[in-house]
């Protein structure tokens, strides 16, 4: 997936501003495939998404920080950009 979005991306521009493209679609797209996964658990579960709200973005947030920046991150770092 990170390979795919990066290959598209440096197909329209160069890889200077690749990056500052790449690093923010990756943590806006894993935080909100975080908070779809939590709501879907919540209507799952049959949780009142009202009183999950905080959690579900928590868990949004850090999957975006953590699957999004340092996965992005280690993934610019192994590709020597």
């Amino acid at each position: 997936m990170y390979r795919g979005l990066w290959n598209f991306i440096t197909r329209y521009m160069d890889n200077s501003h690749a990056v500052s493209v790449f690093l923010p679609i990756m943590i806006i797209g894993w935080t909100l495939a975080g908070v779809a996964v939590g709501l879907a658990f919540c209507l799952a579960t049959g949780t009142e998404v009202v009183s999950a709200l905080a959690d579900l973005v928590c868990a949004g947030g850090y999957a975006g920080l953590i699957l999004g920046l340092f996965g992005g991150a280690f993934f610019l770092y192994r590709r020597d950009v």
